[in-house]
Parts: structure tokens; C-alpha cells; sequence
């Protein structure tokens, strides 16, 4: 090959190589979006760290569209809830530093048709929420311990997943096919 060739070649992978990489971040971007809900920084008028927001049949989807959210479903007159009514408290106050968690509650007996959407098993229903999604309910032991577990996991999945998504693209296409076309050219070379 003549070197005019060549580095006409090495400029177009280049090219190429920076088109590529465009069109696959903005590909990312997109996808990213649908595949990995990175989570907003709520307003502090929604809710206070350290405390439990009341949420209503009015404000549940405005409020919780926006950040991550810890809910309890629960019905007044149900025992097991008024038990976990100072568990629930203490899990709020113990995850204080965690600014983007809000811990709230829902009254299901004011709001059964979000209760119902929820298709809650029992009470008191334990609901972790990403920017308005459901990502999964909390089925274990309703102690302080095992949900401190649960909810260091999930935000624990939470950073995972942010950071999955803030790390950088490599194309490496172009630099094998450069690679290669190097290796090729040495060839042609040694027998020419």
C-alpha cells in the first residue's frame, strides 16, 4: 500500500471511529433512560430525612414520581401495623444521611385503588419505589435488623446502577481494524 493510502485509511477509521462513538452515546443516552432510572434529588419540601411523609390519594404520584421512596401500605385497624409503627419510625431516623430516600406511608383505607394497583399480600406492605416505579416489594421478617439489610441492598443497586451508567463508552472496533490493517500491511510489505 502506498503510504498516501494508508493514512488516508488511518483518518477514515479515525472518522469513523469518532462518528461511531457519537451515535453510540447518544444511543447510550437514550437507553439509558428507559433501562437504568438514575434518581433525582427530591425537593425538601416532599420530604424531610429522618422523618416518615404521609403521603395522600392526592399528592402519591406528583410525590413520588421524582426519587426514591421506601413506602408502607397500611390499613388503620391492622395489628401488625400499629406493632411496626416505631420500627418504621427508627428505620427512617437510622437512614437519615441517605438524603435521596424518603421513608413514607400510605393509609390504604383512604386510598384502596392505589392499594389495589400495588396487589398488597398483606399488612403492613413494604414498597420500594424509583422515580414512580415499582422496583420490588420487601417480603421478609419485619425487624429493624433485616430491613436495614434490604435497604442498604437496594441502595447499594442504586449506586451500581449509576454508576454503570456515568462510565465512560470505549470503541474498540477501529482500533482492532486498525490493528489489523497494520498487520496487513506489514505483510503486503514483506512480500512486495
Amino acid at each position: 500500500m502506498s503510504t498516501f493510502w494508508c493514512i488516508y485509511f488511518i483518518f477514515s477509521l479515525l472518522i469513523w471511529s469518532a462518528k461511531s462513538y457519537k451515535s453510540q452515546s447518544e444511543r447510550s443516552g437514550n437507553v439509558t433512560i428507559i433501562t437504568n432510572l438514575s434518581v433525582k434529588a427530591r425537593s425538601v419540601d416532599q420530604c424531610t430525612p429522618g422523618t416518615v411523609l404521609k403521603l395522600r390519594v392526592d399528592n402519591f404520584f406528583e410525590t413520588t414520581e421524582d426519587g426514591t421512596f421506601f413506602i408502607k401500605f397500611y390499613e388503620p385497624n391492622c395489628m401488625g401495623c400499629h406493632d411496626f409503627e416505631t420500627t418504621w419510625t427508627d428505620m427512617a431516623k437510622s437512614f437519615k444521611s441517605k438524603e435521596n430516600l424518603c421513608f413514607a406511608e400510605l393509609n390504604c383505607k383512604f386510598a384502596k385503588t392505589i392499594c389495589n394497583d400495588y396487589e398488597l399480600r398483606y399488612e403492613p406492605n413494604l414498597i420500594w419505589l424509583e422515580n414512580g416505579e415499582e422496583v420490588q416489594q420487601y417480603d421478609g421478617d419485619l425487624t429493624s435488623p433485616a430491613i436495614k439489610i434490604f435497604v442498604r441492598e437496594m441502595i447499594k443497586r442504586n449506586e451500581t446502577n449509576k454508576s454503570a451508567a456515568e462510565r465512560p463508552y470505549f470503541h474498540t472496533k477501529p482500533i482492532i481494524l486498525f490493528g489489523w490493517f497494520l498487520f496487513a500491511g506489514d505483510v503486503i510489505s514483506y512480500f512486495a
